[in-house]
């Protein structure tokens, strides 16, 4: 009987100790995995920049028809603006999550308040 209790509360102990080591590392996995996305959304957005700009000089020297221009900067644009809305869009999806993790700190904050005054309200009662 007393070792199965020892056993029992070894293992509250070790997934009391574990559990939020293993929750960080999901949560730094998240993480890197938004700053992955950002990270190449970003430089596909810089690089459609860049490419409106080389277009923009390759008209302006002769190399392209007004035709080609306008065909090959309306297709550009598109992409670059596609890739900024795709890029605000998983800013506000990081900032919603974080607001939700602040959200739940908080209700879990009351909580906590609400069941310490309750077991002081009965350790009020007892005395």
């Amino acid at each position: 009987m007393l070792s199965a209790a020892m056993v029992t509360l070894t293992l509250l102990v070790a997934t009391l100790i574990l559990y939020p080591l293993m929750k960080k590392g999901k949560d730094v996995e998240r993480e890197n995995s938004f700053k992955d996305k950002l990270d190449q959304l970003l430089l596909q957005k810089e690089s459609s920049y860049l490419g409106l700009k080389e277009l923009e000089f390759d008209y302006r020297i002769g190399k392209l028809s007004q035709q080609d221009y306008e065909r090959l900067r309306s297709k550009l644009e598109r992409t670059a603006l596609s890739l900024l809305k795709e890029i605000d869009r998983l800013k506000q999806e990081k900032g919603r999550e974080k607001e939700i993790e602040r959200e739940i700190d908080q209700e879990i904050e009351k909580e906590v308040l609400r069941m310490r005054r309750m077991k002081n309200l009965g350790k009020d009662r007892k005395n």
